[in-house]
């Protein structure tokens, strides 16, 4: 399988810098050139420096530039520091414990939410939620609206986790920065 360096930078560069953070992505294209044949996916963890608590998670195949695909979680003015990793479709011990040490407690609880885009994976942390309430719903295309402060902000039913959507209801979601604006994503009731 051909791996293209340069668009693997690119999109772990790309979403990195959309937080003011390096991707820090030397140490780990020279781990991938020595499993190049076996790579599944490329990612960044974002941690609490501190805790090292995951916060985001984003991943992407190898094989194609994600830019256009990507999501953002606004962080609300976090200090978070930024750790590439990759996955392969097959267990490597060659390579050290540090690359799977990231990703291996990640899903031990229910404290996270997956969101995708394409082939982009975006996994955030609950405490990144916000809250509002449906101000507009068209039941026949599915659009709606969630007023949260003083502005609407986007949504489709695809989005929630419950059927039965109605304006006035209090719900909470992650807002999502991508190519088509703000946007309410993952969508739950209360």
């Amino acid at each position: 399988m051909y791996i293209n360096f340069e668009i693997i930078q690119k999109n772990l560069g790309t979403y990195s810098n959309a937080y003011g953070l390096q991707s820090k992505s030397e140490k780990l294209i020279t781990a991938i050139r020595s499993i190049q044949d076996r790579l599944k996916n490329v990612g960044l963890v974002f941690r609490d420096p501190n805790s090292r608590k995951t916060i985001l998670n984003c991943q992407f195949p190898s094989d194609n530039d994600y830019t256009e695909s990507m999501m953002w979680v606004p962080v609300h003015d976090r200090y978070l520091e930024t750790v590439p990793y990759f996955t392969c479709y097959s267990p490597d011990t060659s390579l050290g414990k540090k690359w799977r040490k990231v990703t291996d407690t990640l899903f031990d609880n229910n404290e996270y939410d997956m969101m995708a885009e394409n082939s982009f994976i975006l996994i955030a942390h609950k405490s990144l939620r916000t809250n509002g309430v449906i101000e507009k719903y068209n039941s026949s295309s599915g659009y709606g609206f969630i007023r949260r402060r003083r502005s609407g902000i986007f949504f489709h039913s695809k989005w929630c986790d419950y059927s039965k959507i109605m304006p006035s209801q209090e719900v909470s979601f992650y807002p999502i920065i991508c190519r088509k604006g703000l946007q309410a994503r993952n969508i739950q009731m209360g």
